[in-house]
């Protein structure tokens, strides 16, 4: 639960960085482009950007896409003391230039702007802007393009070209890549085309074919296409981006609709795993069932510190072991947080006894109890750690620490088999909840790719990040490391979208699919009975949960069964509840209760840490809530792309 919250805070963070008191941001509000073609193929262009600042800037950028990066000549930048600057009509004599200096596929100016309102004017030379075949010319040109130098919108944009001759509208065709774009007008010697937005990351570009005749100072090459066929190719070319644009709503339901069934799984799960509301159950059935049973189903076949004595009781219930109060250990006489009563377990060993026990109570009793024969018994200090604490780093303390572990995670192993086997639990349907999550969250974000206009290698990004993802989930079994790093993967994948509310819905999705993924349990009910059990469970547990005195119309031998269950069905691990009533001395775990701190706790507080591998078991990588040991508390650049920037 602290990794979920740990990775819910990094998540929020990133979506909702905090303020700082020098917070500062801008804004494009308009951009006028015009260029001028002349007959040899070199285009002269002019770029007004209108910005508004808000806090103090120094630098402005203006970014080319690669392909045109080496066209670009004689690059300087003017600002513009005009309140309503008109591109194309701007006197001299409101200009001022500004110092520039380039870098990569990134021009800067020098500016000094705070809290206002500005515009500035790039002036430009583009060398082979045109193409020019026997029967028509080509003009191609990207303005911004996806990539981190276009990570602001830029609005209100305006693109016109003026050609060096009259050919008649009717024989200039123009087109605009913008998922807003269009054809303003066309003039019998230029075009115009306008955008409301070129959202951050996406693509802004025009295409002009018009007849050669007028490129009268420029070589002419034979035509890889015949004008028509170019004209449809680009025509396909702008309806197969529409089109797959067109899906973006499509995207965006569809993310909204997984994120609430997976908002409504986590509801299930967390109110089958909450410990506060007992939907329906029964107390007598809790009695009833065997304590090894109830803890695995408490718990959700999860490997936990009491385990093994939940076995332990299981044995007592059958009579095979007799559990009584006894003092702590001598070594830990004098120690403040030792209590002075502790549990143990004594063997009531015969031939006929040891012949009826199962294997994995064969195993649970080879394994912890020591002593001659007819008087063996394990004490719970048997497991605690050295009294002094500068002994904790000692090999062989390490060792025991390390053998207890390995046997208890082996023995726990064994019972949850059986109770998968039984079909009480299963483990298989955790497993396939948690692929079925991946695998959604994938298929889901490539649609949102595909819609948002992504190449192949940008649809194919998802599949790649979640299939290595899931390798070292897969290898790594129980191992919470690989499922964050899986989930940070798909974030920051999820992130890259142009879309702003495709990637919003994305991101909201995946933080979703994390939060269930990390609430599915280890081993989930699969019989009605296991869940019944499951819900008496929570309803003994409110009962005991202030005062564990049993009912009074209990018989004798139950009250023993209901103290034992308070202690193993308790929550809390140190805490104990309290025996409120009057319960006779007489019963063995009486005065376990009036303990302020559970005698478990303190013996796993001895432990120092885990230097020995622990094993490869598969319940010690997930489930366990040791952690890996006990702890003494027991518990605008060149980013590629055209754009335009400042800072």
């Amino acid at each position: 639960m602290k990794n979920l919250l740990g990775f819910i805070m990094v998540m929020l963070l990133i979506l909702f960085p905090p303020a700082t008191a020098h917070a500062k941001s801008f804004t494009v509000d308009r951009v006028q482009i015009k260029g001028w073609v002349q007959p040899d193929g070199e285009m002269l262009v002019n770029e007004v950007f209108t910005y508004t600042f808000d806090g103090s800037f120094s630098r402005l950028t203006r970014s080319f896409p690669d392909e045109h990066i080496s066209q670009i000549r004689g690059f300087e930048a003017y600002l513009i003391h005009d309140a309503r600057p008109v591109v194309g009509e701007i006197d001299e004599s409101i200009l001022s230039q500004a110092q520039t200096s380039s870098k990569g596929s990134t021009y800067s100016t020098s500016v000094e702007a705070e809290n206002e309102t500005i515009s500035v004017l790039y002036v430009y030379r583009m060398l082979n802007a045109v193409k020019s075949y026997d029967t028509y010319s080509d003009l191609n040109v990207t303005y911004f393009e996806g990539g981190a130098n276009h990570d602001e919108d830029i609005n209100n944009i305006s693109i016109d070209y003026v050609l060096p001759g009259d050919v008649g509208d009717v024989n200039i065709h123009g087109f605009i890549l913008d998922r807003e774009g269009l054809v303003n007008k066309v003039y019998r010697n230029g075009i115009s085309f306008h955008t409301p937005n070129s959202a951050a990351y996406t693509v802004t570009g025009t295409r002009v074919f018009f007849p050669s005749s007028i490129m009268t100072e420029q070589s002419k090459y034979a035509a890889p296409l015949p004008l028509m066929d170019a004209i449809q190719q680009e025509r396909d070319t702008i309806a197969e981006k529409e089109s797959r644009w067109s899906n973006i709503p499509s995207a965006i339901t569809a993310a909204d609709g997984l994120r609430i069934v997976f908002i409504v799984l986590i509801g299930l799960i967390i109110l089958l795993r909450q410990r506060v509301i007992p939907l329906f159950g029964s107390t007598d059935l809790v009695l009833r069932t065997d304590p090894m049973y109830l803890a695995l189903v408490d718990q959700n076949g999860k490997f936990n510190r009491k385990s093994f004595l939940s076995g332990l009781f299981s044995l007592v219930e059958k009579g095979v072991v007799k559990v009584e109060m006894t003092d702590s250990a001598m070594r830990f006489n004098g120690k403040s947080s030792a209590p002075e009563k502790t549990l143990v377990f004594h063997l009531q060993q015969s031939s006929q006894i040891m012949k009826n026990l199962l294997p994995h109570e064969q195993y649970l009793v080879t394994w912890l109890f020591k002593g001659r024969a007819g008087h063996r018994k394990f004490h719970l200090h048997d497991i605690a750690g050295p009294s002094i604490k500068g002994d904790k780093k000692d090999r062989v303390q390490v060792r025991k620490q390390n053998k207890f572990v390995v046997n208890h995670e082996a023995w726990h192993d064994d019972v949850l088999r059986l109770m998968i086997e039984a079909g009480a639990l299963s483990t298989m349907l955790s497993k396939i909840l948690k692929t079925a999550i991946i695998f959604l969250l994938t298929i889901l974000m490539m649609f949102g790719f595909y819609a948002d206009g992504a190449g192949g290698w940008g649809i194919a990004f998802p599949v790649i990040v979640a299939g290595i993802g899931y390798y070292f989930y897969i290898v790594n079994p129980g191992k919470k490391w690989p499922a964050i790093l899986l989930f940070i993967g798909l974030f920051f994948v999820g992130a890259q979208t142009a879309d702003a509310i495709v990637t919003n819905a994305t991101l909201q999705l995946i933080i979703v699919g994390a939060i269930l993924f990390a609430v599915i349990p280890k081993a989930l009910p699969k019989s009605i009975t296991a869940l019944f059990t499951k819900m008496s469970i929570v309803k003994f547990q409110m009962k005991t949960k202030w005062n564990a005195e049993p009912p009074h119309h209990l018989h004798p031998e139950d009250i023993d069964r209901w103290m034992i269950r308070a202690y193993l069905l308790n929550p809390s691990k140190k805490r104990l509840p309290k025996l409120k009533g009057s319960v006779l001395d007489s019963y063995p775990l009486a005065p376990l209760f009036a303990l302020q701190v559970d005698p478990l706790y303190f013996a796993y507080s001895t432990w120092g840490p885990m230097s020995i591998n622990q094993g490869s078991s598969s319940s010690s990588s997930g489930g366990s809530d040791y952690g890996g040991g006990y702890s003494g508390g027991g518990g605008g650049g060149d980013g590629g792309g055209g754009g335009a920037g400042a800072d």
